[in-house]
């Protein structure tokens, strides 16, 4: 082991002390075979240790897969990423001025779903519903003002090249991005059967608010409604099944490890995956973005500039209920870094939600000093 990994071995075992329950990263430098670090549980109930091969869910950070796949279609022609989604979806309030690249740069004004969606763990949910209880919630703005983070484009972007592929997302996926690269450790849930076994259990922090305490997200409130699914409680719950794949579907429903996510990176930073023109559509045209609770700086398509290590890294942060993870590339250096973790909250400022940051920006440092 070398002085590197010995330093990040301590870094997550300080943070499984501090109240995480497991971890797993990966990190690679340009040209490097990529390392892999675990510590803590993928099982609490058993004392199962997390190992490289496990695999956690990444939540939004199922987003990157998905634009790729998504512009992959734009570079073989089939569509085009500037035409308006009225094509695809005629009954949409708003299509006709709402483009396909719109859909995933987070400028399409449409209204969010994922802080209304009724949680139900037994419910199969039809892309098409998530996108009702978004317009049922309201809000709606016109397209292409500032970037509002905005999961119903996913939920739209998925259905099209549904569509347009005439195949199940995950499958189509799965033929243009995880085959090619090898990735044989990536799954997509909710339209694809998974090793189920090879998951590591999530687990949820929702304790009593405080009387009198703000509700608003950005002040701590809480993302999701648990209620009737786990009651509050200081103590971490297993919340592996809180949240159905089919409700997270093109904007979350992917699991995968730290290693399969640093390959998949370092690919497309490489132009392995689509064509440097067509990774413009990804990583080119940002705009500025501000976003509670993340450090998301500016939006691309699929990716966004953040801060890690006092260095400008691209990549996503992902969060469902129990599960966060984090996927950066840094172009300067060429380090690209993955971490998982089996702890979360709706609470976004709270340690089990965003304690897995500092830890990267020490990672980071630790690789590169």
């Amino acid at each position: 082991m070398t002085s590197t990994t010995n330093a990040i071995s301590g870094l997550l075992a300080d943070y499984i002390d501090q109240g995480a329950v497991g971890a797993s990263l990966t990190f690679a430098l340009a040209g490097a075979p990529a390392e892999a670090i675990t510590a803590g549980l993928a099982d609490r109930s058993d004392g199962t240790p997390v190992t490289p091969d496990r695999l956690f869910k990444i939540g939004s950070c199922t987003k990157t897969f998905v634009v790729a796949a998504l512009v992959r279609l734009a570079q073989d022609g089939t569509i085009d990423l500037g035409a308006p989604v009225s094509h695809w979806f005629p009954d949409l309030p708003g299509a006709e001025g709402i483009s396909v690249r719109q859909l995933v740069n987070h400028r399409n004004g449409l209204p969010e779903f994922e802080y209304y969606i009724p949680m139900d763990p037994s419910r199969v949910w039809k892309p098409l519903e998530l996108v009702d209880v978004a317009f049922k919630a309201g809000g709606q703005k016109r397209s292409g003002g500032p970037a509002v983070y905005n999961n119903t484009g996913y939920v739209l972007a998925g259905m099209l090249i549904e569509e347009v592929t005439g195949q199940p997302l995950g499958g189509y996926v799965r033929q243009v991005v995880l085959e090619p690269l090898g990735l044989r450790d990536t799954w997509s849930p909710a339209t694809e059967a998974f090793p189920a076994g090879q998951l590591v259990r999530g687990y949820f922090h929702r304790p009593p608010p405080a009387a009198g305490a703000p509700t608003d997200i950005a002040s701590g409130g809480e993302m999701w409604r648990m209620d009737g699914v786990l009651p509050y409680s200081d103590a971490l719950q297993d919340s592996s099944d809180a949240f159905p794949y089919s409700a997270a579907y093109a904007c979350g429903d992917m699991v995968s490890t730290p290693s399969d996510l640093v390959a998949f990176m370092r690919n497309l930073f490489a132009g392995e995956v689509i064509s440097p023109r067509w990774f413009e559509e990804m990583f080119g045209a940002r705009a500025p973005a501000s976003f509670p609770g993340t450090r998301m700086r500016e939006t691309g398509a699929g990716l966004f500039q953040s801060s890690y290590g006092d260095r400008a890294f691209y990549g996503h942060q992902g969060s469902i209920p129990g599960y966060v993870c984090v996927i950066q590339h840094d172009p300067e250096s060429g380090l690209t870094i993955a971490m998982t973790s089996n702890v979360g909250s709706g609470n976004r400022l709270s340690f089990q939600a965003s304690g897995l940051h500092p830890v990267v920006d020490k990672a980071i440092h630790a690789i590169l000093d």
